[in-house]
């Protein structure tokens, strides 16, 4: 942060881009070195539409999520002779 002259934020969203793609991250810098604009990494995403509709979405995963593990464990996915964590997955059909 002392070196490169950039907030706590911004310096949180550069490590947070770098984490999640290293490598587009480095040309993403060296671009900006040879006058490219600087993306700002602090503020990316954080319109409150978009943070609505990912919630939702994150709400649909979630409940296709439960109805799955729980369906498998009641026997409703599958065949199942018993209860699913007591070594039976590997017995059911698929």
């Amino acid at each position: 942060m002392a070196q490169q002259d950039c907030s706590r934020m911004e310096a949180q969203g550069n490590f947070d881009a770098y984490l999640e793609n290293p490598q587009d991250w480095a040309y993403q810098k060296l671009q900006e070195e040879n006058g490219a604009p600087v993306k700002d990494y602090a503020n990316a995403n954080m319109s409150t539409k978009q943070v609505f509709l990912s919630s939702i979405w994150a709400c649909v995963v979630l409940c296709f999520a439960y109805d799955l593990i729980t369906g498998v464990g009641d026997g409703r996915y599958g065949r199942s002779t018993g209860d699913l964590f007591h070594g039976n997955l590997w017995s059911l059909p698929f």
